[in-house]
């Protein structure tokens, strides 16, 4: 019996078990009906599956946006005006007065449910056009942010803020002993930059990255006045770029005319009794979620294992297969 007879029977055993693999997997891959849950989900439920994050929402300032005791006085002095509740509260509807929820809920960002959830995913929108429906105008200077360097990259705001305790992230491993500040979010990215920085001057004097390129809580000086119903939403700088400005607020005697403290309204807020500042919560690589259905695999790699499989048979039992179909024949002519 020649190679080439041998291979050709090898090719026919290896096409014959690769087909039948294929239907096998595909016949067990297929994927049952998806059955709804046994009760309705709704946004009251979301705490039963995801304790945690609703903990950290609910005492953040997402979770307290409505019952802060700072908006709650300064609101209830203007006379409760409803434009504060489209931030404030979830859902609002200016022609009923209505809200759906108390604070930035769940609805915010995470809608709406999809009928087989948990088993698909719930939808995240976690954009800056989100975030910036409500930080912005006097909040936040939006146009510095969108002439950042982050925002000309694509960067979304949870990049930084952790969307449920509305904090700043951590990274798991950074060393927060010498600054109590989010600088070390700034290292996790801008490496290069951080090669030089912990023997500048500015280190030594235990200046961070945020001081510089946020204005945020020079030299621990603090002006901002918690009376000033826009100062209290104000925002740091998002531009990212350190000012002249910045930079004259240590360096005053070094300028030509001194420079003016920037404080961070946050700090004042929860000194006067405010919702606190949360603590920072890890920045983790986000993972699929577990889920109770079966991951589908590729039928292909199968068929194409037992189709190796079928030809390294087909060239071994070639010459019995090639002597039985002989013999067969012989036999049928005796007949």
């Amino acid at each position: 019996m020649s190679w080439f007879e041998r291979l050709v029977i090898a090719i026919v055993m290896a096409l014959i078990t690769a087909g039948i693999a294929l239907m096998v997997v595909q016949a067990q891959t297929e994927q049952p009906p998806v059955t709804t849950p046994g009760f309705q989900i709704s946004y009251d439920t979301c705490q039963n599956c995801h304790k945690d994050i609703y903990d950290d929402w609910k005492s953040g300032p997402h979770g307290q946006a409505l019952a802060d005791p700072i908006f709650a006085s300064a609101w209830e002095e203007q006379g409760k005006p409803g434009a504060c509740l489209v931030c404030h509260t979830t859902g609002y509807d200016p022609a009923t007065g209505e809200s759906n929820t108390e604070g930035v809920d769940c609805e915010a960002c995470h809608s709406p449910i999809p009928p087989n959830h948990p088993s698909d995913n719930m939808p995240v929108d976690d954009s800056p056009d989100l975030c910036g429906g409500c930080h912005s105008g006097s909040h936040f200077g939006v146009a510095d942010w969108q002439l950042s360097a982050h925002y000309q990259r694509n960067m979304s705001c949870t990049v930084c803020h952790d969307q449920h305790s509305a904090g700043m992230k951590t990274i798991k491993g950074a060393d927060t002993s010498t600054n109590q500040d989010a600088s070390y979010l700034c290292a996790n990215c801008h490496k290069d930059a951080m090669q030089n920085f912990p023997t500048s001057t500015h280190a030594e004097a235990g200046v961070t990255c945020v001081n510089c390129h946020l204005g945020f809580n020079i030299n621990g000086s603090e002006t901002t006045s918690t009376t000033s119903f826009d100062e209290i939403h104000k925002a740091p700088d998002h531009s990212f770029v350190a000012t002249i400005s910045v930079c004259s607020q240590c360096h005053a005697e070094q300028m030509h005319a001194p420079g003016e403290a920037v404080a961070a309204a946050a700090i004042k807020i929860e000194q006067a009794g405010g919702t606190a500042t949360p603590e920072p919560t890890p920045a983790v690589t986000p993972i699929e979620p577990v889920t109770n259905q079966p991951v589908p695999v590729s039928p292909i790699g199968f068929a194409a294992i037992a189709g190796l499989l079928g030809l390294a048979g087909g060239m071994v039992l070639a010459p019995w297969l090639d002597r039985a179909y002989r013999h067969y024949i012989k036999e049928g002519k005796n007949d």
